[in-house]
């Protein structure tokens, strides 16, 4: 029988990349619109239970690591994955022993699930869509900043894209340490992502970070008392060319479109390899018309497979965080923004505003 698939995006978009300028101070009051779910049908003893699906994986598995688990042996330890792309929930099976029905036929690759369709795992589980109510939802409405431990005096985050550093251009300035030292990045949902070396990760409120000697947490201020966060704003202006075969073979080379244009030269053939998927998902992106907001992301397994094939799978997770903290290691080192490159939780971007590949 003929397995389900289509042609949809790989993966969910990624968190709106910040952009703003200014001294200016606030937060956001914001209403979230709420989400269609992912039901586990209940019967033989269980309970029904839910869970939003938003623009993020949402994993279901045998496994501990999921965000549903089902403990029984015909579920894989990581069967599928659902996410949202606007109005449209999409399913992708991740190679599961005993396999994802919808309709009774086996889905083998990315499907798009209809509000009220039931979804079959192995013999005796089944999970369903339910449309999201109409209508929107307060969602949080608190203001955020940024704090010094040692001196409790707080900035507060008026951009999505926060960076702290010794540089000029960075929102707060330190004395010492790299010119970025570190990104704070607040999604539309409210998440605030630190990237800082090989760090990439969620903070929680009032959980403390080091950055050039400095101690810092993100918490929660009065909103009536801050500015709006500004969307809008400065991003690096960077354009990059990639070659897999060029006369000296592969290369890939960064450019500064403004402030006298630097450029610099990547020739490590992983890296060269790793710009050029990210190159390759921007053009595909920006042929379909995507938001610029949300273009560019790759799937971390995607991009894992490409650079050093199927069988690097297992240890790919490691290798690719170290090579992503290495490329921002060598652009950062010829004065470009580490940032460039952005990383979430099973996601990686370029921000290039012009991409060209040979």
């Amino acid at each position: 029988m003929p397995g389900l698939r289509c042609d949809v995006p790989r993966g969910p978009r990624g968190p709106r990349g910040p952009r703003g300028h200014g001294d200016g101070a606030r937060a956001i009051v914001r209403h979230v619109r709420l989400t269609p779910e992912l039901v586990l049908v209940g019967g033989q003893g269980r309970p029904e239970r839910s869970f939003a699906i938003g623009t993020r994986h949402l994993s279901v598995g045998r496994g501990p690591d999921n965000d549903l688990m089902i403990p029984a042996p015909e579920i894989s330890r990581h069967h599928l994955i659902v996410w949202a792309t606007g109005a449209a929930v999409f399913l992708q099976d991740l190679g599961s022993a005993n396999g994802t029905f919808l309709a009774d036929q086996r889905v083998v690759d990315v499907v798009r699930v209809p509000p009220g369709t039931r979804i079959r795992l192995g013999k005796h589980f089944e999970l369903m869509v339910r449309a999201a109510p109409k209508g929107d939802a307060p969602g949080f409405q608190g203001g955020l900043a940024l704090e010094d431990v040692a001196s409790g005096l707080s900035r507060p985050l008026h951009r999505t894209r926060f960076l702290i550093g010794s540089g000029q251009d960075a929102d707060l300035r330190l004395n010492q340490g790299p010119a970025c030292a570190a990104t704070l990045m607040v999604d539309p949902e409210g998440e605030v992502w630190l990237s800082r070396d090989e760090d990439d990760r969620v903070l929680a409120l009032g959980e403390s970070f080091e950055v050039s000697g400095a101690h810092f947490r993100v918490v929660e201020i009065d909103p009536t008392r801050m500015p709006t966060i500004q969307p809008e704003g400065a991003e690096p202006v960077y354009r990059l060319r990639v070659d897999l075969d060029g006369p000296g073979g592969a290369t890939a080379t960064v450019e500064n479109l403004v402030g006298g244009g630097a450029a610099h030269h990547v020739g490590a053939e992983n890296r060269v390899v790793l710009l050029y998927l990210l190159a390759r998902k921007i053009i595909e992106d920006r042929a379909a018309g995507m938001d610029p907001q949300d273009e560019g992301w790759c799937e971390d397994a995607d991009v894992i497979v490409g650079i050093w094939g199927r069988t690097a799978q297992e240890s790919g997770a490691n290798r690719l965080k170290v090579l992503v903290h290495r490329v921002r290691k060598e652009l950062a080192g010829s004065g470009f923004l580490p940032g460039c490159i952005e990383k979430r939780s099973g996601l990686i971007r370029g921000r290039f505003v012009e991409v060209e590949q040979g």
